[in-house]
Formats: structure tokens, sequence, C-alpha cells
């Protein structure tokens, strides 16, 4: 099949096995758990509880081995063994943040439903800058915490996006799984993974298409451009027009009296958010007002919204100079977005900043016009591994780098562009007109 339009208004993601690349944690802790009750663990358990909820492979577990632990212990202890783990190690499969926003900016409603637990996932699509994306989170604890063959957990799903079952499609990994979303009335592919291939066959059968990951879902439909999410500040030391160039398809937000920059450039915003303490709010257009007293700063309000929204290319215009603590804001809002494999760049024409994360990054010698410039290279963490610049007079492979000590300031162009990298942690990366003399750090 091969669908070039969005065939669907609503997704629903399973998570274990299909957005999450989570199974091995259940490996790790069935051997821990069957050698804490002094069991050895027979072949066909993981099969055996495939597609039972959360509630269900407890009950099923004790009592097919005679425990004396209620099923509320079983589970309290499988919460134990992998809280750790959806914390800080598990990661989402690959393309899968990509897609989620690729639907996102087109419109599409998404919902999580999961046989596991919201206390375990939860951290792991926050960390990942996940969670924002989805317009409801439903669990089996909320349909009796029965598997997912009768359909109920997705029929609930489309009941809270608001959607009629048809329009929905449902990405599962289990045939239990793929079999419930057809008995909802739902559209259904199915995702690779290492627990469900004995059952491939049968899985395959029944559903739309089955997937290895996530970037191969450009197979059946298009996806919407990546777009770009434009934040005005309000204040822009440099030339607003040389910060900003427009481009087809730009959404753009302002932060607070960023509105009054972009007006006065020429620019009309699509939404400004904020709480309007040093700027009037606009007489016209769509507004957000936040209070005062308020965790977010209005540029993170922005970049929150554009986020929830999909967009992971983002530009910031202004953002330097005036007060330091707005500006060290801004650029950990910088960090914030990279964090969330986020491509963002501030520019006030002046100066230009960006933040690298566990990747790469190419910038050009022009980032701020013509004339002599400065490039540096700053840590953000206690350790950067594998740090490599290249195109500048000081160059160096594979260091480590420490945020105690300013070793990358004032470096110059010697190429096009100079390429940096970071295997482990995040760079600060700034370029700006180079001081007249007398005047240096």
């Amino acid at each position: 099949m091969l669908n070039k339009t969005i065939p669907f208004t609503a997704a629903i993601f399973d998570l274990d096995g299909t957005l999450l690349d989570s199974v091995w944690v259940w490996r790790e802790v069935d051997r821990a758990f069957f050698e804490e009750i002094g069991v050895a663990e027979p072949e066909d358990y993981a099969r055996s509880i495939q597609g039972m909820s959360f509630r269900e492979a407890a009950e099923y577990t004790a009592r097919r081995f005679g425990l004396s632990r209620t099923a509320e212990e079983v589970m309290d202890g499988w919460m134990r063994m992998t809280a750790e783990a959806y914390a800080h190690r598990v990661a989402l499969k690959p393309g899968a943040l990509q897609y989620l926003r690729a639907l996102k900016r087109a419109g599409v409603k998404l919902a999580v439903a999961s046989a596991n637990r919201e206390a375990l996932f939860g951290p792991t699509l926050r960390r990942f800058g996940a969670w924002e994306l989805f317009d409801a989170v439903c669990t089996s604890a909320e349909v009796g915490d029965a598997g997912k063959g009768d359909g109920a957990l997705f029929a609930l799903a489309a009941e809270k996006l608001g959607v009629v079952p048809g329009e929905c499609v449902v990405f599962e990994d289990t045939l239990e799984g793929v079999r419930g979303a057809r008995k909802a009335g739902m559209g259904v592919y199915a995702v690779r993974d290492a627990g469900n291939d004995h059952h491939l066959e049968k899985i395959a059968a029944l559903a739309d298409g089955v997937i290895d990951d996530f970037t191969r879902m450009a197979g059946f439909h298009d996806l919407p451009q990546r777009g770009r999410c434009v934040i005005f500040t309000a204040r822009c030391d440099g030339d607003v027009k040389r910060a900003y160039a427009p481009q087809d398809g730009d959404y753009v937000l302002c932060a607070d009296g960023g509105w009054q920059l972009a007006r006065q450039a020429g620019f009309r915003p699509d939404l400004v958010i904020g709480d309007f303490d040093s700027s009037d709010q606009p007489g016209d257009g769509p507004v957000e007002r936040y209070p005062v007293e308020k965790d977010d700063t209005d540029t993170m309000l922005c970049l929150k919204r554009g986020l929830s929204m999909g967009f992971d290319d983002f530009l910031v215009v202004g953002g330097f100079g005036g007060r330091i603590d707005h500006t060290v804001g801004n650029l950990q809002a910088l960090r914030y977005a990279a964090n969330r494999a986020a491509a963002i760049v501030m520019r006030d024409g002046a100066s230009w900043a960006t933040v690298v994360e566990g990747g790469a990054v190419r910038v050009p010698a022009d980032a701020i016009g013509e004339g002599p410039v400065k490039l540096s290279v700053f840590a953000l963490d206690r350790e950067c591994r594998g740090v490599t610049i290249r195109g500048t007079k000081w160059q160096i492979e594979n260091a480590t780098w420490t945020n105690g000590f300013p070793l990358g300031v004032s470096n110059e162009f010697t190429a096009e562009c100079a390429e940096i990298s970071v295997a482990e942690g995040a760079l600060l990366v700034t370029v700006c007109r180079e001081e007249q003399p007398g005047r240096g750090a």
C-alpha cells in the first residue's frame, strides 16, 4: 500500500515495543524476578503475558507460580525494578519523535494507549520532549486493567480525543493489540520488535502495514514539511531584518514585548505569549496572557508552545544584551530545545548562538554577515567528551572539555563553515563581532 496523504485524523500509540525501546528492561526484570523467587524462568513466560495488562500479568504470574504475594505486591516489585531504567535509560524507537512531531504539525490528534503505568513511562516521554505532543493518555487501569484484545482501551482513547474510531489508526507491536485495534474499528500499523517475531505472520495479515521503525512511515503517506518556529524576544541590539529572513511556512511567536519588535520590522505574529509586565498587550491578534509569577520565562513559554505544536526547528530573534539574567535565561532555553532533539539558533544581527548536544553542527562563517568575527565554543556540562572542532584556526579532535575552563573562547574561521561535534554532553556555540583592539577578554 502506498497512500501519499495521511489517511487518519488521530493516531493512538502503544508504548513498550512500539514507541519505546523498552522490552529489554522487562527481560532484565524477568531474570531478576525469577532469581528472587527461586524459580527457573519458563521459555514461554514472556510470550504468555504478551498483550496482557500490567495487573493481568501480575495476577497470572502469582497464580502460575503459586506465589504468596498478591498481584499488588508483584506490581510494586516490578515498578521498583524498572523505575530507574525508564527514568534514565529507556529510549524512543528510531524516528519516533520526528514522526510524532510531523503528525502534530499536520494537525493529527495523538494519544497514548498503554498497558503500562504512567509513573513508569511518563518520565521517559518527558525526558525526550514527547509528553507534550499527546492530547490524551490512556492506560489499561482505566478500563478495568484488562488486556487490549477487546479494543476498549483504544475506544477510550478515541473518546478522549473526540473522534470516531474510523478516523483513528493504532500503532502496536503485539498480536493482541493489533486484534484489539481491529475490533475497535480502527486502522493499525504494526511495529516489528524482537518480542513479536513468533506472531509476525499473523500480525502482518491483520495490519495495514508493518514497519521496522518510524522512519519507514514515509512509505505509507506524505509528511508535512519540517517548518520553522520563529520567536521574537523583546530586545534586539542588532538589525532585526538581518537577524530574521522570512521563509515560507514560518510560524511566528512573540514573547511579551517582542510583538512590538516584530511589527516595527513589518512582521505580523501568529501568536503573542507573555505576562506583559514590561510591555503593553497588543490590541489585536491572538494573545495568551500568563501571570507574572510563574516558572517559565516568556521566551520559554514560546519555546514550549512551539515544541508542543510539533516544531523541531527554531529561530530566536534577539535574546542578547540588556540584563544578563535575561541573556543567560535565553541561552538556557537553547539547551532545553537541544535536549529535546530540536535545532535552535538565537540571532540578533550582531551575535549568533546555538547549542549542540550529543551531535554535530555546521556554523557558517557569515552567520552574522560580512566582517571579522570570533567563534567560541563552551562546555555546558561538567564533562563533554568527544569534542571535535574543524575549519578553524585552532582545531581539536576527540577531546574532553569541562565547564570549569573557557578553553574554546575566541577562535577564528579558516573555512566557509566550522564543523563542531560532541559525542557526550552539550556545547554552547557563539559567533560575535570581533572586538576593537585593546578591548578583548
